[in-house]
């Protein structure tokens, strides 16, 4: 009889484990599912534009290799222009203020702070001052790495990469990503 429990309560524990979510890696396909096309990538403010990339591929390819707002320099200030992870706990980057004249040093390169490259959805926020008023702009995006994994987002129309900026602010979708190499 106390075999019998054992088995009874073993099996009990084990189908009991089967129903807790696990720690599992995410398929590779489901790791960029929700990076384009879940958030707005233009605003406005006080009549000027703000467009922010929901993808970009930091391979120091020199293409899409930076993240960060593309305004109308004269119309929008940036300033606290920060990222953080997908579930909020660590801040990925973070700048003062937008330097427009040099984005290697404040746009996002995809590292971490502690120098490793970081994958996958990350949430972003900064403000947004123009003509003396305060908007507060976040959203979210992906740093996609370069390879066949990531290729579906290659085919997306709603992955929007910093190379479709256009005039002032805006999304250009006539533009392509030129990504030529990097989903290959």
């Amino acid at each position: 009889m106390f075999m019998k429990r054992i088995a009874f309560y073993s099996v009990l524990i084990l189908s009991l484990n089967s129903c807790l979510p696990q720690d599992q890696p995410n398929p590779v396909e489901d790791l960029f599912r929700d990076c384009c096309g879940t958030e707005a990538v233009e605003f406005t403010h006080q009549g000027a534009r703000i467009y922010v990339p929901n993808v970009f591929t930091p391979n120091r390819d020199k293409v899409n290799d930076f993240f960060y707002p593309f305004t109308s320099e004269e119309d929008v200030e940036i300033q606290g222009f920060t990222i953080i992870s997908a579930k909020g706990d660590t801040v990925l980057f973070q700048r003062d203020f937008m330097n427009y004249k040099d984005i290697e040093n404040f746009g996002w390169n995809g590292k971490r702070p502690d120098g490793t490259i970081y994958v996958g959805l990350f949430k972003y926020g900064m403000r947004a001052i123009s003509k003396g008023v305060l908007r507060y702009v976040e959203g979210v995006a992906c740093a996609v790495p370069c390879g066949p994994a990531s290729k579906s987002v290659q085919s997306n129309n709603n992955c929007f990469f910093p190379s479709q900026a256009g005039k002032a602010g805006s999304l250009d979708r006539s533009k392509p990503n030129e990504e030529k190499s990097c989903f290959e």
